[in-house]
């Protein structure tokens, strides 16, 4: 999956819902290595993680709070092709989750993607991604957050995103060019008394002019406009949501050998609404850092502020999170890890704001070079100035995952 993709499914992940959802994020910082296969021309490889689980507010109610045990597997299978000239990927993602004490809330997501890139010259490429989503997000987060005790099941959507970039410029000191196109389709396709109006299709544009400034260093000036078209009228706002977003920034780029790399933007965000009022001007940043102090060490270091698109609550969210994850080899097959997440939701023209943080250590085992066991604990929390939104919750479970 390309880089723009794994983009566009974490803003997908942010409009539907800022806070993280951390009892199916079973992902591992130490992934284990891909068992690679051979099937004609292209290498294949599989990746199975399985968790069991427990949490004590699984679907984060602030006045009803269910316990529950819980399974999940993820299978991931991605097939690549690659020439000197040319680069195939296809990908399948699988998402089940199961809850023991409410089956009513059992879900099953697929993802599927597809890209092709294209070497023109040694300096330039020219890439095509497609992919398509039957997604769902669990009750209590989203479009149903703060009524879990009114709904069950999980919000079921379709996402379909297609995109096309251009990249030209060396690698070595002098400037480059990157340009990029995003289509997306988003549809909500349950509780249509809530969702009404709010599936969209999103046409965005970027442009980012660099300049190479050593081996080590890039400075670069990043344009994106965002047009935000929505299918009709939405019931709760007495008209379309429809807007458009002008985002202007500036950053730096670099890496350090081995022992820190990063990149770092700032600029602001312009919101339009063609039928509501606008909001002013936003302050938008990002932050990405790794640094690794020692051979055992390794820390990763993000943060961002800048609009969503509205989950339920005012006509957008402007977010601002940071988050540090740290991991730690104590040998060969056993290591730890640990991260702290911390984040503010401001509602706009809605007096409602929003204070969330999360918190996670976990001990991993690695038996072979293609498989890995892990225990995790995680914390939630939410304290938001409508009581109806306030909760926290604990989340222990066991995963496994292996390349087959």
């Amino acid at each position: 999956m390309n880089k723009q993709l794994f983009v566009n499914r974490l803003a997908r992940a942010g409009s539907l819902g800022a806070a993280a959802i951390l009892l199916t994020s079973t992902s591992s910082v130490y992934a284990v290595d891909l068992k690679p296969h051979r099937a004609g021309s292209y290498d294949v490889t599989t990746l199975v993680t399985s968790s069991f689980g427990y949490g004590d507010n699984v679907f984060r109610g602030s006045d009803r709070e269910l316990s529950s045990g819980f399974v999940s597997v993820k299978p991931v299978v991605q097939a690549t092709k690659e020439t000197s000239q040319h680069r195939v990927a296809f990908e399948y993602e699988g998402d089940g989750v199961a809850f023991f004490e409410s089956s009513k809330d059992n879900y099953l997501s697929t993802t599927l993607g597809a890209d092709y890139t294209r070497k023109l010259s040694s300096s330039s490429e020219f890439g095509l991604g497609a992919s398509y989503e039957d997604g769902n997000s669990i009750r209590g987060t989203d479009i149903t957050e703060g009524s879990n005790g009114d709904l069950e099941g999980a919000t079921e959507f379709t996402r379909k995103d297609l995109s096309v970039d251009y990249r030209v410029g060396s690698e070595k000191v002098g400037p480059s060019l990157e340009l990029g196109y995003v289509f997306t389709d988003l549809e909500f396709d349950n509780f249509r008394q809530i969702n009404q109006g709010r599936d969209y299709q999103l046409d965005k544009f970027s442009a980012r002019l660099g300049y190479q400034y050593s081996v080590a260093t890039k400075f670069f000036v990043e344009l994106n406009h965002s047009d935000f078209d929505y299918d009709e009228r939405a019931i709760a706002f007495g008209g379309e949501l429809d807007s458009s977003e002008q985002q202007f920034l500036v950053g730096v780029k670099w890496r350090l050998s081995r022992l820190t790399s990063g990149e770092i933007s700032i600029g602001t965000t312009d919101k339009d609404f063609e039928n509501f009022q606008d909001p002013g001007s936003l302050t938008t940043w990002n932050v990405q850092l790794e640094w690794t102090p020692s051979s055992r060490d390794r820390v990763v270091v993000e943060g961002f502020s800048r609009p969503f698109e509205q989950a339920g609550t005012g006509l957008f969210q402007d977010v601002s999170q940071a988050s540090v994850e740290w991991e730690r080899d104590l040998s060969k097959t056993l290591s730890v890890r640990g991260s702290l997440t911390l984040g503010s939701v401001d509602f706009g023209d809605v007096a409602r704001d929003d204070d969330f943080d999360s918190f996670g250590f976990g001990i991993v085992y690695k038996p072979s070079r293609y498989s890995e066991l892990s225990l995790d604990y995680e914390r939630e929390d939410k304290d938001s100035n409508i009581s109806q939104f306030d909760f926290d919750t604990n989340t222990v479970f066991l995963s496994y995952s292996a390349s087959l």
